[in-house]
Protein backbone atom coordinates (compact mmCIF):
# COMPACT_ATOMS: atom_id res chain seq x y z
CA UNK A 1 0.00 0.00 0.00
CA UNK A 2 3.16 2.14 1.02
CA UNK A 3 4.12 1.86 -2.85
CA UNK A 4 0.65 2.56 -4.40
CA UNK A 5 0.41 6.28 -2.54
CA UNK A 6 3.85 7.13 -4.08
CA UNK A 7 2.60 6.31 -7.87
CA UNK A 8 -0.36 8.28 -7.98
CA UNK A 9 1.00 11.36 -6.73
CA UNK A 10 0.63 13.69 -9.81
CA UNK A 11 2.97 16.27 -8.39
CA UNK A 12 6.47 14.34 -8.93
CA UNK A 13 8.43 13.72 -12.35
CA UNK A 14 9.79 10.25 -13.13
CA UNK A 15 13.51 9.45 -13.94
CA UNK A 16 12.51 8.72 -17.76
CA UNK A 17 10.81 12.49 -17.74
CA UNK A 18 13.82 14.20 -16.21
CA UNK A 19 16.40 12.13 -18.49
CA UNK A 20 14.28 13.39 -21.56
CA UNK A 21 14.23 17.01 -20.47
CA UNK A 22 18.09 16.92 -20.24
CA UNK A 23 18.22 15.65 -22.97
CA UNK A 24 16.30 18.26 -25.33
CA UNK A 25 18.08 20.88 -23.72
CA UNK A 26 21.65 18.97 -24.19
CA UNK A 27 20.13 18.97 -27.63
CA UNK A 28 19.31 22.64 -28.22
CA UNK A 29 22.94 23.44 -26.50
CA UNK A 30 25.18 21.89 -28.98
CA UNK A 31 23.35 24.17 -31.72
CA UNK A 32 23.85 26.87 -29.73
CA UNK A 33 27.44 26.50 -29.14
CA UNK A 34 28.13 25.32 -32.91
CA UNK A 35 26.57 28.85 -33.54
CA UNK A 36 29.70 30.93 -31.43
CA UNK A 37 32.78 30.49 -33.53
CA UNK A 38 30.61 31.99 -36.63
CA UNK A 39 28.89 34.66 -33.87
CA UNK A 40 32.80 35.20 -32.40
CA UNK A 41 34.03 35.65 -36.19
CA UNK A 42 31.35 38.12 -37.49
CA UNK A 43 31.90 39.84 -34.15
CA UNK A 44 35.70 40.39 -34.77
CA UNK A 45 34.94 41.14 -38.58
CA UNK A 46 32.57 44.43 -37.55
CA UNK A 47 35.15 45.48 -35.03
CA UNK A 48 37.45 45.72 -37.94
CA UNK A 49 35.36 47.32 -40.10
CA UNK A 50 34.55 49.82 -36.95
CA UNK A 51 38.11 50.72 -35.77
CA UNK A 52 39.09 50.51 -39.45
CA UNK A 53 36.82 53.88 -40.34
CA UNK A 54 37.60 55.98 -37.92
CA UNK A 55 40.89 55.51 -38.33
CA UNK A 56 40.59 56.14 -42.05
CA UNK A 57 38.36 59.19 -41.25
CA UNK A 58 40.51 60.72 -38.79
CA UNK A 59 43.68 60.36 -41.65
CA UNK A 60 41.37 62.24 -43.91
CA UNK A 61 40.51 64.77 -41.80
CA UNK A 62 44.49 65.31 -40.97
CA UNK A 63 45.05 65.31 -44.72
CA UNK A 64 42.09 68.03 -45.00
CA UNK A 65 42.98 70.54 -42.75
CA UNK A 66 47.18 69.77 -43.36
CA UNK A 67 48.63 73.09 -45.45
CA UNK A 68 48.14 71.97 -48.90
CA UNK A 69 52.16 72.10 -50.03
CA UNK A 70 53.29 70.14 -46.81
CA UNK A 71 50.58 67.17 -47.90
CA UNK A 72 52.14 67.14 -51.44
CA UNK A 73 55.42 67.15 -50.44
CA UNK A 74 54.81 64.69 -48.08
CA UNK A 75 56.24 61.18 -48.81
CA UNK A 76 54.55 57.59 -48.60
CA UNK A 77 54.16 57.16 -45.07
CA UNK A 78 53.57 54.30 -42.48
CA UNK A 79 51.54 54.74 -39.21
CA UNK A 80 50.59 52.31 -37.10
CA UNK A 81 47.58 51.96 -34.44
CA UNK A 82 45.97 50.13 -31.85
CA UNK A 83 43.20 47.52 -31.08
CA UNK A 84 41.24 51.01 -30.13
CA UNK A 85 42.06 52.74 -33.39
CA UNK A 86 45.18 55.14 -30.77
CA UNK A 87 48.18 55.93 -32.93
CA UNK A 88 51.16 54.16 -31.55
CA UNK A 89 54.99 54.32 -32.41
CA UNK A 90 55.69 50.90 -31.51
CA UNK A 91 54.91 48.44 -34.14
CA UNK A 92 54.93 45.70 -31.52
CA UNK A 93 52.26 47.11 -29.94
CA UNK A 94 50.22 47.73 -33.35
CA UNK A 95 47.28 46.13 -34.38
CA UNK A 96 46.44 47.91 -37.72
CA UNK A 97 49.20 49.37 -40.16
CA UNK A 98 47.88 52.14 -42.32
CA UNK A 99 49.95 53.10 -45.58
CA UNK A 100 49.39 57.10 -46.99
CA UNK A 101 50.39 58.05 -50.37
CA UNK A 102 49.46 61.40 -51.83
CA UNK A 103 49.90 62.04 -55.93
CA UNK A 104 49.87 65.42 -56.86
CA UNK A 105 48.78 67.20 -59.13
CA UNK A 106 44.93 64.79 -60.01
CA UNK A 107 42.77 64.87 -62.66
CA UNK A 108 39.32 65.00 -61.42
CA UNK A 109 37.96 61.99 -61.85
CA UNK A 110 35.71 61.12 -64.67
CA UNK A 111 36.84 64.18 -66.87
CA UNK A 112 39.56 64.62 -69.85
CA UNK A 113 40.65 67.57 -68.49
CA UNK A 114 44.05 67.85 -67.51
CA UNK A 115 45.68 67.70 -63.90
CA UNK A 116 45.34 70.27 -61.76
CA UNK A 117 48.20 71.54 -59.47
CA UNK A 118 45.26 72.39 -56.88
CA UNK A 119 44.00 68.77 -56.17
CA UNK A 120 45.62 65.75 -54.57
CA UNK A 121 44.93 62.61 -54.35
CA UNK A 122 45.08 60.96 -50.96
CA UNK A 123 45.17 56.95 -50.80
CA UNK A 124 45.03 55.28 -47.86
CA UNK A 125 45.66 51.61 -47.45
CA UNK A 126 44.79 49.90 -44.03
CA UNK A 127 45.35 46.51 -43.21
CA UNK A 128 45.11 44.35 -39.95
CA UNK A 129 48.09 43.23 -39.19
CA UNK A 130 48.32 42.02 -35.68
CA UNK A 131 51.57 39.32 -37.02
CA UNK A 132 53.16 43.03 -37.63
CA UNK A 133 54.21 41.57 -41.20
CA UNK A 134 56.88 43.93 -42.64
CA UNK A 135 55.47 44.10 -46.03
CA UNK A 136 51.45 43.91 -45.23
CA UNK A 137 50.32 45.38 -48.61
CA UNK A 138 52.96 43.53 -51.10
CA UNK A 139 50.48 40.97 -53.15
CA UNK A 140 53.45 38.33 -52.11
CA UNK A 141 51.98 38.11 -48.69
CA UNK A 142 48.53 37.91 -48.89
CA UNK A 143 47.14 40.29 -46.27
CA UNK A 144 43.91 41.12 -46.47
CA UNK A 145 43.66 45.05 -46.69
CA UNK A 146 41.12 47.79 -47.87
CA UNK A 147 41.97 50.98 -49.89
CA UNK A 148 40.13 54.23 -49.90
CA UNK A 149 40.90 57.40 -51.64
CA UNK A 150 39.87 61.51 -51.20
CA UNK A 151 40.29 64.51 -53.09
CA UNK A 152 42.01 66.52 -51.68
CA UNK A 153 42.20 70.67 -52.85
CA UNK A 154 43.83 74.09 -52.18
CA UNK A 155 42.32 76.05 -50.15
CA UNK A 156 43.47 79.50 -50.78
Amino acid sequence: MLFRNLRSNPAAFTLVEVVLAIGIIAFAFVGLLALMPVGLTNFRHAIDISVGSQIIQRLVDEAQQTDYTTLVSTPVARRYFDDQGNEVTDIGTSIYTVEVSVIAPTTLPNTSTPATESLATVTLKIANNPGHNNAPFDSTTKTPYSTYTALIARNQ
